[in-house]
């Protein structure tokens, strides 16, 4: 019979490999959006017409739905506090814009009855996660391959993460420039100006390149786990065939053998 801890290890391993599988088909989505998004900024005619299409403006439906399948498959899998920590908050971060995807898509839906309004607001929250959430993965799914043994798993991870405070910090400066702070619900009231344009472009920029970073990571954390769950199962089929022969018999008839005790008393 194999070792408890060691069978524990194997269905964290598992879990582990679902829950970035699925945040990982979220996220290549994301990349896919977030590339015609920035084909679309600057104004190609393809992405344009792809904005166009119906079912363009659904995609994000399996974006936020794969995303809290997987903070939920990683959320408590090892004990440590750090890793429970981050994703207790991926997790938060996750519910919280399922609640903005219900909000936005409430009325096509009809879970209410118009528009709720503050759409800038919900703008404004909705990109501040999306920056949270890609570090947090970022920082999981690094650790994650540390532990695995990947080498240059924790450069990767400190890249991804610079990346994503740089682009951060220039989403704040746009947004504060662009933010009608005067009046309440607050409104997109910026004049469009150079500035404005060069903002716009670099963190859209930035954010594609960061997402496409961590998608690698997550993708390579998924397939890791694979790896190792493979090894465990090559190491018990050959802990299997390395056991004498007179072990296996007598497990295989360990009943026979309990059986014929008491009648040999008898």
């Amino acid at each position: 019979m194999f070792d408890t801890d060691r069978e524990q290890a194997r269905k964290t391993y598992q879990l582990c490999r679902f829950g970035f599988s699925s945040y990982g088909a979220a996220l290549v989505v994301a990349a896919l959006t977030a590339v015609i998004d920035l084909l679309w900024i600057f104004h190609l005619e393809q992405a344009r017409w792809i904005h166009s299409l119906p079912w363009y403006r659904w995609l994000d439906t399996p974006i936020v739905w794969c995303r809290l399948i997987g903070a939920i498959l990683l959320w408590g899998r090892w004990d440590q506090k750090s890793w429970q920590r981050r994703t207790s908050l991926l997790l938060a971060l996750c519910v919280a814009d399922l609640a903005l995807w219900f909000v936005a898509r409430g009325e096509m839906l009809g879970l209410h009855g118009g528009d709720v309004g503050h759409e800038w607001l919900r703008y404004m929250i909705g990109n501040a996660m999306s920056w949270g959430r890609l570090a947090l993965l970022s920082s999981l799914a690094g650790d994650y391959l540390v532990h695995l043994g990947v080498e240059n798993a924790h450069e990767s991870d400190k890249l991804t993460r610079s990346m994503t405070v740089t682009g951060a910090l220039v989403w704040m400066l746009f947004v504060c420039q662009q933010t009608n702070w005067a009046v309440w619900p607050l409104q997109h009231g910026g004049k469009r100006n150079l500035e404005s344009e060069l903002l716009l472009h670099g963190f859209n920029l930035i954010y594609t390149i960061t997402l496409i970073q961590v998608t690698a990571l997550v993708l390579s954390a998924s397939r890791q786990s694979t790896v190792v769950l493979a090894e465990m199962d090559r190491e018990d089929q050959e802990d299997d065939l390395l056991r004498p022969q007179a072990d296996v018999y007598q497990d295989s008839n360990a009943g026979w053998f309990e059986d014929d005790i008491p009648a040999a008393k008898k």
